[in-house]
């Protein structure tokens, strides 16, 4: 419809909602914008249903009513419009005509509309029936016609259906809570929440309410719930804004906060840069703390208001667990007339009951928590008892609570907070990235759970098997429980987490060995991981650093706890079967040079002859033995250490391959047999890695040009993620790359794949296939894919001597993109640098690389200028690229 065919009535609508919509991308409105713009519609209605009684009597009474969020008068820029034309008797014939009068200049204007035609009867047998139809009814509204009618609906639901309803509506709310916790997830503890239907958000708001409207004796329950309630509205504004400025940003209706939104989203909200906190993450720190606190509020409200309407016995009598705790219908709770002094000796035995039963706190509970955590917290701080109560308290509730219903009581009610004031301050610290999926409290509280998982009886049995062996196993949940307290300081994390983890101790009057020890953790908590997968494993000097900086046993195996139940509480990209692989493996070769004080089983030089001895064996009858002795004079020490003897026969096997084809080439081309052939020929193969956990590709090559660019290039050509790489160069110019990679896009067509990979790596190498340029075509290309959302960064390089007797090690983290490894391996060819081993990490679109590298003089780069050019020349090479992206 052209704005000039417009009635007056749709006219005044787009008009209205123009203004509104640009006052809010102004700044100039707040959360008052969803009841302006239901006011809007309201209007529209209004003047419309004139409109067409100017042109025609109405004979029959009716209402036109508003339900769902236009009901409750909570209109964002996208969302849908609920109506319905509700008759007191049987609806009339002109009843079709009238509501297209009413509705269609709303579908022209493109508005999601949702319209019925009713009498009041049909609207009682659907609620009846159905349990969303009944919700929406909750949120009823008149808004034009005969309100008598309207009157006479809400009267008859309120007489004939909810009271035989409201029961099995509470069930039906509960299992529906569940479907949203599979679907939409936990709204607080996610960096990309659902505004509106995940755990926390909005959705539970209207849950509180609808339970409140159906109670029959609601006036004493608000009552009780006065000051929550109050609480309650001010968050839900919160969100409310945030998803108005969500649905502006997106022009849709969508109620996902992408990653790709929250930081104009938080300019939008009037966050900005404050110290060294970005404005986003200041943003989101209070966004999720409001949404976790809509969600702990109907968890502590829902039996109280459940048992009103029938859905649970109230009067069931409470049973004892504990001295002065007791176990009642609606969770549990102290003994009645406790006095807050009892009350003080028995919170601990509260929340182990908590933790060893499942059983959540009671509303009124939570409620006297609050008041007591302030109090306790001052006595530990001038009592030593007090204190160590504390420290022995939470450790053996942390210890039983596999479900993390106590912890998540003790950080709800203020305890963690007012007994551990340094928690508090990082409690709702968000990074504003898509690695971490849970800010800072959340994701501690995480890792203790999954720690008592696992001393229930879940999760890695290896890791199973390290905590029952601990003497001390409470350190190691305390460890968990403060490794990121030293967050948002300006750096150094790890370091200045341990001594503010030590004073805190301190405090509860802990043991000076477990204070000792529980800052050490703190301090050490990134050391496996970070090892693991950024330094050469092969490497001795690497595992006895490693062991120098721990020293016993007991500590070894709590930060190999500590590392897994971070990696997993952190999110799904920080702990991977092949990081875990490394870091298992990284602390087996710790704990024997703890235990033993040797490296590698007997030492490097005994693996090397053993494996040059099953070499021999294995090769009898398949290698010439000349040959094979060749081969085994030429492989460098690293190599026989690192890779099995089986992979280097076939290797080996490779190797005769490539020969094969090279004496085809020069048979082929005979004018090119002087200086061994013409092109380059490397040989290429795969396999398929056990679990589906991706490919080992190797290619081997002689005397061949940038061979490691070339094979990153080729296979970022082809989406294939490089996850690990070896470099072997042996003394006769033979050059093995050992790959790891993702799998193909379609696993079952991955033989096809890698052999267009190999005609890429030959077409490279033989000057057919420029990679630069193909690789700019698929950068540029819509077939590639969106770039990975989150903020963009500038690339980090550094270079290190100390890490490796032999090699210089280069670690450079930036955004993810096609073929960046390509970029970074074509650069240190470039510079005339040879790797000899690659890491690589990307954690939700941010890369972590780390290359082992020597010069041309086959040594480390000692040399500062040097060292200074290869730093500028990664940077430029990258920020280049990512300028190029831009």
């Amino acid at each position: 419809m052209a704005a000039t065919d417009r009635p007056p009535s749709a006219a005044l609508l787009v008009e209205g909602k123009a203004l509104l919509d640009t006052a809010l991308a102004a700044g100039q409105v707040d959360v008052s914008y969803v009841s302006a713009l239901s006011d809007v519609y309201d209007r529209y209605f209004r003047d419309r249903l004139a409109e067409y009684r100017a042109g025609a009597p109405i004979a029959a009474t009716f209402a036109l009513v508003a339900v769902g969020g236009y009901g409750r008068r909570e209109l964002c820029p996208a969302s849908d419009i609920d109506v319905l034309v509700v008759y007191g008797g049987e609806a009339p014939e002109d009843a079709p005509e009238l509501a297209r009068f009413l509705f269609f200049p709303l579908w022209d204007l493109g508005v999601d509309l949702g319209h019925g035609v009713r009498a009041i009867r049909e609207c009682l047998d659907l609620a009846r029936g159905d349990h969303q139809v009944l919700a929406s009814f909750l949120d009823l509204r008149f808004l034009a016609g005969d309100p008598a009618v309207c009157e006479g609906l809400a009267a008859a639901l309120g007489r004939e259906v909810y009271p035989e309803r409201a029961a099995a509506f509470v069930r039906w709310l509960e299992s529906a809570n569940e479907g949203r916790k599979a679907t939409y997830g936990d709204a607080g503890a996610m960096l990309e929440p659902n505004l509106k239907n995940g755990l926390g958000g909005l959705r539970d708001a209207h849950q509180v309410r609808w339970l409140l409207a159906l109670d029959a004796g609601r006036d004493g329950d608000a009552r009780t719930l006065a000051e929550e309630l109050d609480a309650l509205a001010r968050d839900v504004s919160f969100v409310m804004l945030a998803r108005c400025h969500l649905h502006r940003l997106c022009g849709r209706k969508n109620d996902k906060l992408y990653f790709e939104f929250q930081e104009r989203l938080a300019e939008a909200m009037g966050f900005g840069q404050r110290g060294d906190r970005a404005g986003v993450e200041r943003f989101l720190a209070q966004l999720l703390r409001r949404m976790a606190d809509i969600k702990a509020l109907r968890l502590s409200a829902w039996p109280l208001l459940a048992g009103a309407l029938g859905a649970l016995d109230l009067a069931a009598p409470a049973v004892p667990v504990a001295a002065g705790v007791e176990r009642a219908p609606e969770g549990l709770r102290f003994a009645p007339g406790l006095s807050d002094v009892a009350a003080m000796e028995a919170v601990f035995d509260l929340l182990h009951a908590c933790a060893t039963s499942g059983i959540p706190l009671s509303h009124g509970t939570l409620r006297r928590l609050r008041g007591l955590s302030e109090e306790l917290a001052r006595l530990a701080d001038v009592s030593p008892r007090t204190g160590r109560r504390l420290f022995e308290g939470l450790g053996a509730v942390m210890l039983a609570d596999a479900s993390g219903l106590a912890m998540d009581a003790a950080m709800a009610t203020g305890l963690l907070r007012a007994a551990l004031p340094e928690f508090a301050r990082v409690e709702d610290i968000v990074s504003f990235d898509i690695y971490h999926v849970h800010p800072v409290g959340r994701h501690s509280l995480e890792a203790v759970r999954l720690l008592a998982a696992m001393q229930a009886g879940d999760g890695d049995a290896r890791c199973r098997k390290l905590l029952d062996g601990l003497p001390r196993p409470e350190l190691v949940f305390w460890g968990a429980l403060l490794h990121d307290v030293g967050k948002g300081l300006g750096g150094g994390h790890a370091e200045k987490g341990a001594e503010l983890a030590e004073a805190m101790l301190k405090r509860l009057a802990a043991p000076p060995e477990a204070r000792n020890a529980v800052a050490t953790l703190v301090r050490e908590h990134l050391l496996l991981p970070e090892t693991a997968t950024g330094r050469d494993l092969a490497d001795p000097d690497v595992v006895a650093r490693v062991a120098s900086r721990l020293a016993t046993v007991e500590l070894l195996d709590m930060l190999t706890l500590i590392a897994r139940c971070d990696g997993l509480a952190t999110g799904p990209q920080a702990w991977t079967a092949w990081k875990e692989t490394l870091v298992y493996d990284l602390a087996a070769k710790v704990r024997r040079v703890i235990e033993q004080g040797r490296l590698f089983g007997e030492g490097d030089a005994r693996v090397m002859l053993a494996t040059r001895d099953r070499l021999r064996e294995t090769a009898r009858g398949q290698m010439d033995p000349e040959a094979l002795e060749r081969a085994l004079l030429a492989m460098p020490p690293r190599y026989l250490v690192v890779e099995a003897p089986e992979t280097i026969l076939s290797h080996l096997r490779l190797l005769a391959e490539l020969d094969a084809a090279a004496a085809e080439e020069r048979r082929m081309r005979p004018s090119q047999r002087q200086g061994g052939g013409g092109r380059d020929v490397v040989a290429v193969a795969h396999e398929a890695l056990p679990g589906g956990e991706g490919f080992q590709v190797t290619v081997a090559g002689r005397h061949v040009r940038a061979l490691f660019p070339t094979v990153t290039g080729a296979l970022a050509l082809h989406d294939l993620s490089i996850l690990d790489a070896d470099v072997f160069v042996w003394d006769d110019g033979v050059t093995i790359l050992s790959l790891r990679t993702a799998n193909p896009a379609d696993v079952l067509y991955a033989d096809e794949v890698f052999a267009r990979v190999a005609r890429a790596i030959r077409y490279a190498l033989s000057g057919k296939l420029f990679l630069a340029y193909r690789l700019a075509q698929k950068r540029a290309s819509l077939l590639s894919g969106p770039a990975v959302a989150g903020p963009r960064n500038p690339p980090v390089v550094s270079l290190d001597n100390r890490a490796s007797d032999l090699f210089t090690v280069i670690e450079v983290a930036c955004d993810d993109r096609v073929g960046l490894l390509y970029d970074i391996a074509r650069t240190l060819h470039e510079l005339r640098l040879e790797t000899h081993l690659a890491k690589v990490m990307t954690p939700a679109g941010r890369v972590r690389d780390v290359f082992y590298v020597r010069g041309a003089d086959g040594r480390r780069v000692e040399d500062a200028e040097q060292s200074r050019e290869i730093k500028s020349a990664l940077i430029h090479r990258l920020a280049e690229d990512l300028c190029t992206l831009r």
